[in-house]
C-alpha cells in the first residue's frame, strides 16, 4: 500500500458537503459521537509563545502525513499537530507490512513515505482544510476552542538538515503565503469562501528534532544551534528511552511489567546519549536559545530500539521500534526525572502509550 495525496478541491468539497448533512452523519467517516464536544473549562496552553486551545494532538507518524488525517485529528479534539518527520532521503523503500499494533506497537518505518514537495503540499492543504473547519465549526465550539498549532518534525542528521532541499523546505514552512495562495486559487470559486479570508505567512515556527539512535551528542547540539541561527525556529529535542540505561529498562520491561518477549538491543544503549550528557547538552542549549531569541523544549520520548523477534515483519529487518504501553512507563519515568532535574524550566511534550485512561493524568 502506498499513500496517494488527494487534491485539495476534492477534500474540501467532501468536507463542506458532509458538514451540511446534519448532526448524525459522519465527516471523513468519523462518526459524530466521536467528535470533540468542547469543554466547559479553558484547556488552552501556550507553546513557545503560541496559543493552542488544547495540549492534545497526534505525535509525528504515518497518520500525520496526509491532510485528511489532520482533519480527523482536529474533529477528535487535537489542537497541536506534530507533522510527520521529513528528511533529505525522501525516496525510501519501506518494507510492507511496516507497522504492527496488535497489542504492543512495533514498526520498521521511520521517515516520510512522501517526497519532500508532497509533504509540504499536504501540510499546507491540511492547514487550509483546518481553516475551513474552524469556519464551518460542525461541533459548535466556542471561538477560544479553535486555536490550532502545527509542529514540524525534521531529522535525522546535520548534513541532511543543512542540505539545500531541507533548508528550502523549512524556509517555505516559515513563509508559506505563496504556496497557500497557489493552493487556494486551485479551489473552485464556489468553495473558496470556505477557506481562511487571510492567509498566514507562517505554517509553523517550531521544529521537533528527531535524530538516529546513536547520533553523537555534539551533532544533536550543532543541529539545534543551526535551527536556531539559520531558521530562527524554536526547537524541541526528542530524547530516547535509552536514557534510563540498559539495566533499568530491562528491569522495568521484563521484571516489573512482564514483557519478557521483548529483546533489547544492547548496542542501542551503548551508542545513545546518556543521562548526564543529555542534561549538560540541554543546559548549554538553553544558553544558545536565549542568545538566538528562540525557545527550547524537550520531548519524551522516541521509540525504543528492540530486536525483531516476530514473524510479522520481513526477516531482513533485524531491529524494530517499540511504542505503546511499555514505552509509556519508560517515557513517563524519565520525563518526571527530567522535570525535577531542570526545576521545570523547559516545556515538555510527551508521547508514548497515551490513551483515554491516562491522558488527563499525564497532562
Amino acid at each position: 500500500m502506498h499513500l496517494v495525496p488527494q487534491p485539495l478541491s476534492h477534500l474540501l468539497a467532501r468536507l463542506v458537503h458532509e458538514c451540511s448533512q446534519g448532526k448524525k452523519e459522519p465527516i471523513f467517516d468519523l462518526p459524530r459521537h466521536r467528535f470533540y464536544p468542547g469543554s466547559p473549562v479553558d484547556l488552552s496552553v501556550s507553546l513557545h509563545g503560541r496559543r493552542a486551545a488544547s495540549p492534545i494532538g497526534p505525535a509525528a507518524g504515518p497518520h500525520t502525513q496526509l491532510a485528511q488525517n489532520l482533519v480527523l485529528s482536529w474533529l477528535g479534539g487535537a489542537r497541536v499537530m506534530e507533522l510527520k518527520t521529513v528528511q533529505i532521503n525522501d525516496t525510501l523503500q519501506i518494507p510492507r507490512p511496516c507497522i504492527d499494533a496488535e497489542n504492543v506497537g512495533y514498526n520498521v518505518e521511520w521517515s516520510q513515505e512522501l517526497r519532500l514537495s508532497e509533504s509540504l503540499a499536504e501540510y499546507a492543504k491540511g492547514w487550509l482544510l483546518l481553516s475551513a473547519l474552524r469556519k464551518l465549526n460542525p461541533q459548535g465550539l466556542r471561538p477560544d476552542e479553535l486555536d490550532t498549532l502545527f509542529d514540524i518534525s525534521v531529522g535525522y542528521s546535520l548534513q541532511g538538515i543543512q542540505s539545500p532541499q531541507v533548508a528550502q523546505w523549512l524556509d517555505t514552512m516559515r513563509d508559506a503565503r505563496s504556496l497557500l495562495q497557489t493552493l487556494r486559487d486551485e479551489v473552485p470559486t464556489d468553495l473558496r469562501h470556505h477557506l481562511a479570508d487571510e492567509l498566514p505567512s507562517e505554517l509553523s515556527g517550531c521544529v521537533t528534532l528527531s535524530t538516529f539512535h546513536g547520533c553523537p551528542p555534539d551533532e544533536i547540539e550543532r543541529i539545534v544551534e543551526h535551527l536556531f541561527c539559520r531558521h530562527q525556529m524554536d526547537v524541541v529535542v526528542k530524547l530516547n528511552p535509552t536514557l534510563l540505561g540498559f539495566e533499568r529498562v530491562s528491569d522495568l520491561l521484563h521484571n516489573r511489567l512482564g514483557y519478557t518477549d521483548i529483546e533489547l538491543d544492547a548496542h542501542a544503549f551503548e551508542s545513545d546519549l546518556c543521562w548526564h550528557d543529555a542534561l549538560a547538552m540541554i543546559s548549554r542549549l538553553e544558553g544558545s536559545a536565549k542568545r538566538a531569541g528562540c525557545r527550547l523544549g524537550v520531548k519524551f520520548s522516541n521509540t525504543l530500539v528492540v530486536k525483531n523477534h516476530k514473524p510479522f515483519f520481513p526477516q531482513t529487518e533485524k531491529l524494530m521500534y517499540l511504542s505503546g504501553q511499555p514505552l509509556h512507563v519508560l517515557a513517563i519515568s524519565r520525563a518526571a526525572e527530567f522535570a525535577e532535574a531542570t526545576s521545570g524550566r523547559l516545556p515538555i511534550s510527551f508521547s508514548g502509550g497515551i490513551d483515554q485512561k491516562n491522558c488527563a493524568d499525564v497532562v
